[in-house]
């Protein structure tokens, strides 16, 4: 062992602490105080809730506006996020918070709406049976035909879903039938294993969850009943779960190579356990209600639309306009080959992303001033915010690609670190380095790991009387 000069060592992988803290001024001012005091109150970061008010909020106004930056290039206005944080981190609570209202506006909605649509199933009913009956007594083909079309023709009500949790791909179809757009929020995760094959033999079933991402048609084809045809179908998503399932995610060949990965937001909050006050100030009563009226409102002018209404077009103005194609010309495409390179697919769909985000920015502020969306055209100021969020959730996504490609090999490097600490080791062969780290069988299976601590300045490695030593850096 030789007399060294060691410097400090590099993070094995970039901590959450060192993100950028959320640009939370970026968000319209209700929905800033509402996300402000959820964090308070449940003592985690800002990310959280406000990831999850935005997928939330999209709903309001998926399948209703759609946002253009140019006259072939348009967005819909939902999002799919995906909040990854460890056990303890009180995802639960902090979703209760952002879905109360979808919740209670869905049992208002159906409370008042229930003589309607009783009356609405009921004809229908009347109608398959008049149908059977002239089936019964031999009626003309022309008879039979013309009461089916009647009842083909007769938009039958249903009671309104909103908001779901678990579903499966079956049920999916149906709900999204029924609803035309819905709402899935749930602070598990276990429903990609619905869709990644739980009940299909271990075969993925996505193509719904593709086509609800952009309001494309889906048709399902049955070999008993009526075909089901979706013409513009729509999700808004926020899911929870833990780190280890965004592992699991990418290391699927059908989420990845089909591009579901590419849809998602990224949120990696900061914890803050260790750091929490039970006693933290509860959540002020006006900041829920003013959130309350605002989704409430919003939903309102959605479900009193009728079934099957094209999407209404938002444009921005001129300064916007110029702005945006600026800001994809110089900032976007370029980066492609450099900050995307780990991620070309989530940064194909990255400008997407801003002109979904412009769009729902300015849909709350219209809402908020009552005022109709595509009244006015979507500003600079608006844009500039949209830019802001996304450039956040960009740095997540990077994050969440790099899991993929050396969050297993750091974790490894991590356990051995570990070790070499808690024996306050100098200097040690790779023999008794295997004999201390018990998870390895092999002298081989050392190498991955400590091939990135020696990088990351840990360690280094050198032969002595043919055997592998590795020096420990004394700064850690």
């Amino acid at each position: 062992m030789t007399d060294r000069k060691w410097q400090a060592p590099q993070a094995l992988k970039e901590e959450r602490s060192s993100f950028k803290p959320y640009p939370i001024m970026d968000l319209p001012e209700i929905l800033r105080e509402m996300v402000n005091s959820v964090s308070v109150t449940t003592s985690t970061d800002k990310s959280m809730a406000a990831t999850a008010v935005l997928s939330a909020m999209s709903h309001c106004f998926s399948g209703m506006y759609r946002m253009y930056g140019k006259q072939d290039h348009s967005e819909p206005i939902n999002l799919f996020t995906l909040i990854l944080a460890s056990p303890a981190e009180r995802k639960s609570p902090v979703m209760r918070f952002i879905k109360k209202p979808f919740i209670e506006f869905a049992r208002e909605f159906n409370d008042s709406h229930k003589l309607q649509i009783f009356t609405s199933q009921e004809q229908a009913a009347k109608l398959k049976a008049e149908i059977a009956e002239l089936q019964t007594r031999g009626a003309s083909p022309d008879e039979i035909a013309f009461k089916r079309a009647e009842l083909d023709s007769m938009e039958v009500e249903q009671f309104r879903r909103v908001c779901v949790d678990d579903v499966t791909p079956e049920a999916l179809v149906k709900l999204i039938n029924d609803n035309e757009t819905i709402l899935m929020m749930s602070d598990e995760a276990g429903v990609f294993k619905n869709f990644g094959g739980r009940y299909n033999n271990g075969v993925a079933n996505l193509d719904l969850l593709l086509k609800c991402w952009g309001g494309e048609s889906y048709q399902k084809d049955r070999c008993h009943g009526e075909p089901v045809y979706l013409d513009r179908p729509y999700l808004s998503v926020c899911l929870c779960g833990q780190p280890y399932i965004l592992t699991e995610l990418m290391e699927n060949r059908a989420f990845v190579s089909s591009g579901m990965l590419a849809r998602f937001i990224y949120c990696f909050p900061r914890s803050f356990i260790g750091m929490r006050d039970y006693n933290a100030a509860s959540v002020k009563p006006e900041f829920t209600a003013a959130y309350d009226r605002l989704v409430k409102d919003a939903l309102a002018v959605k479900y009193n639309r009728k079934k099957g209404e094209p999407e209404i077009p938002l444009y921005f103005d001129d300064e916007a306009r110029a702005e945006f194609a600026k800001y994809y010309n110089k900032s976007i495409e370029p980066s492609l080959l450099t900050d995307f390179a780990d991620c070309p697919d989530w940064g194909g769909k990255f400008h997407g992303l801003i002109l979904r985000l412009c769009g729902l920015l300015h849909c709350i502020k219209c809402i908020v001033g009552g005022r109709s969306p595509q009244s006015e055209q979507v500003t600079l100021i608006t844009l500039m915010e949209a830019i802001e969020l996304a450039e956040y959730y960009k740095h997540q996504a990077i994050y969440a690609y790099g899991m993929n490609t050396t969050g297993a090999v750091a974790d490894t490097a991590e356990y051995v670190l570990n070790k070499l600490k808690t024996k306050k080791i100098t200097r040690i062969s790779s023999r008794e380095l295997l004999r201390s780290c018990r998870r390895f069988k092999k002298v081989a299976e050392l190498e991955e790991p400590m091939e990135l601590l020696i990088d990351r300045g840990y360690a280094v490695a050198y032969e002595e009387s043919g055997t592998l030593w590795y020096e420990v850096n004394p700064m850690i």
